[in-house]
């Protein structure tokens, strides 16, 4: 009993000194951090909670933080606004002579920031009237989130008249959302401020592991000690989720599932970078059997210009030149293979 009280004792010291030492070297205890694009009840809120994707675009008028601080406007299941609000048609609405467009993708696709008619999927659908492009583009997304969202959409939100084309737009920052890096672990939060794991997938013994969405609940102790939160922090960022050297074969993989998907639906697949910062897109679609186009690049060579002034999303500029970049490509090597097909 004795050997045992001394052992407690000698613990206690040590874990006290250790809590101490964390602290004088600027550790601290876990704080409570809501994700302020995830923030409830406010008219930033563009998101709501879903059980499968982690969340989605919540219908109705929404304020960016970001810019000018625009409205935004999203339709139902989650679409952003491609058209006049007189003209926010279902598909089993359209006119015979109009053809479907499927867009999916993340913040760049729903055009974070700029206003519906400043966005280039807009703008495509000025320039294509006989196109009717139905943005599903989701704040945050990856590429897993994205093929979700398209099985989703052609499932329950087309008819009859299904998309011809399912576009992908494709941001390199979701190359490490695929496999839920603790880089991208950390820089989310749900409205209660726990961490989330969006849905990905994994590469264990050569399997490709799928991952559902799972909300990271906190450890106890982490809001009173510094020495439990680095020890989380330590367990989520070099063991669960240190994932980086996975995450181009698994984005490479399913891309390749995307193609396939599309492939059994009976529809054509394509995709279009948007941004490649760190310049890794071209190894991701090396090889591809589908259609890309890389319309990146102002993002990284003129960001003043071209960004946001926050840096993170394209302003208005942008959008008129990724329409431009995408309608001429869409003119020159997409449609005339949709026509044949049709």
């Amino acid at each position: 009993m004795k050997n045992f009280i001394l052992f407690c004792v000698v613990m206690a010291v040590c874990l006290g000194a250790a809590e101490e030492g964390l602290r004088l070297v600027g550790f601290q205890p876990r704080t409570l951090r809501i994700n302020p694009f995830f923030v409830p009840g406010t008219d930033t809120t563009w998101s709501v909670p879903d059980p499968e994707l982690g969340w989605m675009n919540k219908e109705g008028t929404s304020r960016a933080l970001e810019g000018d601080h625009v409205p935004m406007t999203f339709w139902s299941f989650g679409r952003r606004a491609t058209r006049a609000p007189s003209d926010a048609s279902l598909p089993t609405e359209l006119a015979a002579d109009k053809t479907p467009i499927m867009l999916v993708g993340g913040s760049n696709l729903q055009s974070y920031g700029v206003r519906d008619e400043e966005s280039f999927p807009y703008l495509l659908s000025q320039r294509f009237p006989k196109l009717s492009f139905e943005n599903f583009g989701t704040g945050g997304y990856s590429t897993v989130q994205a093929l979700m969202l398209a099985d989703r959409a052609f499932e329950k939100f087309y008819g009859a008249q299904k998309p011809k084309l399912i576009l992908l737009a494709f941001d390199d920052a979701h190359i490490l959302r695929n496999v839920s890096d603790q880089s991208w672990i950390y820089a989310i939060s749900d409205s209660e401020g726990h961490y989330i794991s969006p849905p990905h997938f994994r590469i264990k013994e050569g399997n490709f592991i799928f991952r559902p969405f799972r909300t990271i609940g906190f450890w106890p102790l982490e809001f009173h000690s510094a020495l439990v939160t680095a020890l989380h922090n330590a367990w989520l960022k070099k063991l669960v989720y240190n994932t980086a050297d996975e995450a181009v074969p698994v984005t490479r993989k399913v891309l390749e599932q995307m193609n396939e998907y599309a492939k059994r639906k009976g529809v054509m697949f394509a995709a279009v970078t948007l941004d490649d910062r760190s310049q890794t897109a071209a190894q991701v679609f090396e090889g591809m059997d589908f259609p890309h186009k890389d319309c990146s690049g102002l993002e990284r060579t003129d960001p003043e210009e071209y960004m946001l002034k926050e840096g993170s999303h394209p302003n208005s500029k942008l959008h008129a030149h990724l329409a431009e970049c995408i309608g001429d490509w869409l003119d020159s090597e997409i449609l005339p293979q949709l026509n044949t097909a049709q």
